[in-house]
């Protein structure tokens, strides 16, 4: 919808101008942000920056996610066995802990376009420094790094295209953006299945270079294309206005205008404000003030449901992205222990099977000459898209089921926790599968809490709470990767059984929640 036509009528004290025989006010008083935005119209801009902010969240996602399959395909290069994968593919979890509360401070300070063009950036060459790692411990370095600096996608992204769209289409495009993630194993399971199938050995620097060095490579471009998207927008205009750049803002907010296809010198506003209760505080940073943020949700009145959602939030993180994360080197240690006759043993005895085969799961990839080969299973390729594609119409489904919130949670983790179980008790390993699959499912229950960080809140405590429970999931998910890769060879048992139970346990702090309101 363009913005060339539009009428726009405030008071009798406005500059009155025509064009076409329609009449145009300029307004010499201050509009709201909000109304200013409105009148920047809707079209090109819009739905530029909404593909570059999608393509910051899908870069984000295969950096962060997609080390799996790296780790994968660069098993035998590097001699690594499970449990190093399990500590190579934790590194950006905790990457995320340690920057995701610094990336929120600095994009409120510093602006949402400036931290993030600087965070892909740094980003992108940590990620391509990478593909010539020597060692899984320098490439686990370089992930950390890389992870590090992209994190700060995960609130500054949002905030920045919600910021700049008018109030009619941001709801849409903030659904839009939460698809982004949800599409980036798809990618990365079609780039590993496409390169790691290319059969070559190029001696540099000191290295073989091999696929999966090119995997890494080519899964570092959409950082370094993200950024370069940045460069043709503007910084958010709130922002700027939040920070008493009111000029900058109007300039923002008429170069969005022109995008949309208005003409520069017709946009209405010269001066705008913020609403009352829309202008955010921005303190200089100290313990003292992250105390001060953080000590009210520890203290009644919200003591109890901070803790209790705390405690869910650590349940269907851990249990969850455990054995997510090294997903593709379960699937890849499955499928190759079931071609080399494990078709009628249970599903936990493959992983021994292949334990006892070799220390390392080396030699559970293709190998000719002892030279490596670094390629994966069509059928982990296949399993790992299946995953992706099904959670994502499955999320979809339950969506339309969010006012029973509280029932669909504790259906899911008890419907989890007995898959679980029954995972190791088919004496078969195709159908342990498909329970393995359904205990996943336990990632339908991540938005669910996420909605009441938001209803059990004040507004006050809202963004404090939610940054905190992600420091929860991530350090959750950093320990449980550990945890599970460790004892997946050896106890695959023990920990499918230890997750059943602390899903339960999460089934029954769900029952604590409020009742849901109809």
């Amino acid at each position: 919808m363009g913005v060339d036509n539009l009428s726009y009528v405030r008071s009798t004290d406005d500059l009155e101008m025509s064009e076409k025989g329609q009449t145009v006010k300029v307004w010499d008083k201050a509009v709201s942000y909000e109304e200013a935005l409105d009148l920047t119209g809707h079209g090109r801009y819009n739905y530029s920056l909404l593909f570059a902010c999608f393509m910051i969240i899908v870069a984000m996602g295969i950096d962060i996610f997609g080390l799996g399959i790296i780790a994968t395909a660069a098993t035998c290069d590097l001699g690594m066995t499970i449990k190093e994968i399990g500590i190579l593919s934790s590194m950006p979890f905790a990457g995320i802990i340690v920057m995701s509360y610094p990336w929120g401070y600095l994009s409120d300070t510093r602006g949402r376009k400036l931290v993030l063009m600087c965070s892909m950036c740094g980003s992108f060459v940590s990620a391509v420094l990478s593909s010539f790692a020597r060692s899984w411990q320098v490439l686990a370095a370089l992930r950390f790094l890389s992870s590090a600096m992209s994190s700060a996608a995960e609130s500054a992204t949002y905030a920045f295209l919600g910021e700049c769209c008018n109030s009619r289409s941001r709801a849409r495009y903030m659904l839009l953006m939460t698809s982004a993630l949800m599409l980036t194993p798809t990618i990365y399971y079609i780039w590993g299945y496409l390169i790691t199938k290319l059969d070559f050995t190029i001696p540099m620097l000191g290295i073989d270079y091999r696929p999966w060095r090119l995997l890494t490579l080519v899964m570092a471009l959409p950082l370094g294309l993200s950024a370069i998207l940045l460069y043709f927008f503007s910084e958010s205009p709130k922002f700027l206005a939040n920070v008493g750049r009111s000029q900058e803002a109007v300039e923002a907010l008429r170069r969005i205008y022109v995008g949309n296809g208005g003409q520069a010198e017709k946009f209405p506003v010269k001066d705008i404000y913020l609403e009352e209760g829309s202008k955010e505080s921005v303190a200089t940073f100290s313990l003292h003030s992250l105390w001060t943020q953080i000590a009210p949700l520890f203290k009644p009145p919200l003591l109890w449901r901070t803790l209790l959602l705390y405690y869910l939030t650590f349940v269907v993180y851990i249990a969850n992205n455990s054995f997510a994360i090294i997903l593709p080197t379960i699937l890849n240690v499955f499928f190759t222990s079931y071609a080399s006759g494990g078709a009628n043993l249970a599903f936990c005895e493959l992983f021994n099977m292949a334990d006892s085969d070799n220390s390392t799961v080396t030699e559970q990839y293709n190998r000719e000459d002892s030279e490596c080969q670094g390629t994966i299973m069509d059928n982990t390729i296949w399993a790992g898209c299946a995953h992706g594609l099904s959670f994502f119409l499955l999320n979809a489904l339950i969506s339309q089921c969010a006012r029973r919130r509280k029932v669909l949670t504790i259906s899911i983790l008890l419907v989890s926790a007995a898959a679980a179980v029954a995972v190791d008790q088919t004496g078969e390993p195709l159908s342990g599968l498909i329970f393995f699959y359904v205990f996943l499912t336990t990632a339908m229950v991540f938005g669910v809490v996420s909605s009441y960080f938001v209803d059990l809140y004040p507004t006050s405590y809202r963004g404090m709470v939610a940054c905190l429970g992600m420091m929860v999931a991530r350090l959750s998910a950093f320990a449980g990767t550990n945890l599970v890769s460790s004892t997946m060879s050896q106890h695959c048992s023990v920990a499918l059984y230890g997750a059943a139970g602390l899903v339960v346990s999460g089934a029954v702090a769900a029952a604590l929640l409020p009742a849901d309101v109809l």
